[in-house]
């Protein structure tokens, strides 16, 4: 013989059914994760990586042959490229990779401006002439990183760095990736 709480206590239908309903949510709260899961990962992406951001006090850079000499955790890697302090169209600048770990870029100092209407805030961006940074970008996580940076063939400055990493989670700490960087500025003459 088979028994139920209806059989034993004679419920009306309103009462029975205000019954079978808090049944329902004490099983759905002792069951978490089994009926749904709340938490929901965006995709978003990130890699370990080391940048130096290089500028003059002026922001300008000579035209000239440059070359980077890099020693990331002992290993050596050298880059050379020509900077002709001509921007591209749109005031964009260069890119050279150096090594499948080791990249350069030269890119337009941004002047934005804000605009605000009411609760909606925008922004717009023009490059500043002539002002230029130049971006070295090392992928993984070296523990120090020395470079020597010339301009046809003069010294311009050597430095050395040792980075302090930060672990970022970009979609939340439940969720992957977990990426470690460190971003250090570099004031050249």
């Amino acid at each position: 013989m088979s028994l139920s709480l209806f059989s034993l206590v004679p419920l009306g239908s309103c009462a029975r059914t205000t019954a079978a309903l808090a049944a329902g949510f004490v099983m759905a709260a002792a069951m978490p994760g089994c009926i749904m899961n709340p938490k929901a990962c965006t995709e978003m992406g990130c890699s370990d990586t080391f940048t130096i951001t290089a500028a003059t006090a002026n922001k300008s850079w000579a035209a000239g042959e440059y070359t980077l000499e890099l020693t990331v955790d002992g290993n050596a890697v050298s880059c050379a490229y020509s900077w002709t302090n001509t921007p591209k169209v749109g005031g964009g600048g260069e890119f050279v990779q150096c090594s499948p770990t080791v990249s350069v870029s030269i890119n337009a100092v941004a002047i934005c401006t804000e605009t605000r209407h009411g609760d909606a805030v925008s922004q717009s961006c023009i490059p500043a002439p002539g002002q230029f940074t130049q971006v070295l970008a090392i992928q993984g996580t070296p523990a120090r990183v020395d470079v020597v940076m010339r301009r046809n063939g003069t010294l311009l400055g050597e430095q050395t760095f040792t980075p302090a990493y930060r672990t970022s989670y970009p979609n939340g700490k439940d969720c992957g990736p977990v990426c470690r960087q460190d971003a250090q500025d570099w004031a050249l003459p």
